[in-house]
């Protein structure tokens, strides 16, 4: 038996992307993203811009007529993103065991928050951040999840400056709210950062599902609710930190239509991320409009993530 090997080589910023259009195709919607560099240094340039996405399917799921559709699918995304196309390479099964494992180590988002996958124990992802010179601190976050998993791994910039603001705000005791949570990556980071209570609302079922699993997996399910829905299924309850990482008009409709800011409590902040940078613009006008002032920009290649708060509070 054979596993055939799917492969796409694009940038940082549309390998999530391809990985959402693979997954159905994948064994067990496994997605791999590689990406060659130091992933726990906070430089830059530590990372190359390109990550490879790799999926996996047993020999009999392979046939022309699947390989023909996983490269129209690509053809019509690449018009969005620039995506080349697939490359298909036979594995025997052994090679395949190991394959999507071999390129991922612990990697450090931040100043304190890490990525672990599963298959490495805290043991092994303690040796090899001291390997590189980054020792575990007693202080740091150590988020358990795979990075081939789909709606958010912790490797597009959006993603990361979301943790990055996490960080600076989520104090024990807080309440959190996730809208759009996918994985539930930014939820559940909160929650290992302290906050007392976390919801997550996303209006994919399987995502809702993705992030109570991996809730569970790192032992904070006490702490994070998620649930099928959008920002007006949730309570309108003052949060101490309501974070929305989806696209730039959905946040500024949430601003202008759905009332977002009414969700963040007096002394709250709201973190907004998902924007390309020619239109941060248009949403801190729309922050603006809706009265809170935007007290921080934080901005990784072309997109940018918005920390606001009532003009009180800033």
């Amino acid at each position: 038996m054979y596993w055939l090997e799917v492969s796409v080589r694009t940038d940082g910023e549309a390998a999530e992307a391809v990985a959402e259009v693979l997954r159905p195709f994948a064994y067990q919607d496994s997605v791999v993203l590689e990406q060659q560099g130091d992933a726990n240094s906070l430089e830059e340039e530590a990372l190359e811009p390109w990550v490879t996405v790799k999926i996996y399917l047993p020999e009999e799921q392979d046939s022309p007529a699947t390989r023909r559709r996983i490269e129209e699918i690509l053809y019509h995304l690449n018009r969005l993103y620039p995506v080349p196309a697939p490359v298909f390479r036979p594995l025997q099964e052994e090679d395949w065991a190991n394959a999507w494992k071999a390129h991922y180590r612990p990697f450090r988002i931040g100043q304190r928050t890490w990525i672990r996958p599963t298959w490495i124990t805290p043991e092994e992802a303690a040796a090899q951040a001291a390997a590189q010179g980054l020792p575990l601190g007693a202080q740091d976050v150590v988020l358990m999840l795979d990075p081939g998993m789909a709606f958010g791994t912790g490797t597009h910039p959006t993603t990361q400056m979301c943790l990055q603001a996490l960080e600076q705000l989520v104090r024990p005791g807080m309440r959190v709210l996730d809208v759009g949570t996918g994985s539930g990556i930014l939820g559940i980071a909160a929650a290992l950062l302290g906050a007392q209570a976390v919801l997550g609302v996303d209006t994919d079922a399987i995502a809702v599902q993705t992030a109570v699993a991996n809730a569970a997996q790192n032992q904070v399910s006490a702490q994070f609710t998620a649930k099928i829905g959008s920002l007006q299924d949730a309570p309108r309850t003052g949060w101490d930190v309501v974070v929305v990482n989806i696209l730039a008009p959905v946040i500024i409709e949430m601003l202008t239509q759905h009332d977002l800011m009414a969700y963040v409590g007096a002394n709250g902040r709201l973190v907004l991320s998902g924007i390309i940078e020619q239109q941060a613009t248009d949403v801190e006008t729309a922050v603006v409009q809706a009265g809170g002032v935007v007290c921080q920009r934080l901005t990784q290649r072309d997109w940018v993530t918005l920390v606001a708060a009532w003009p009180s509070a800033c």
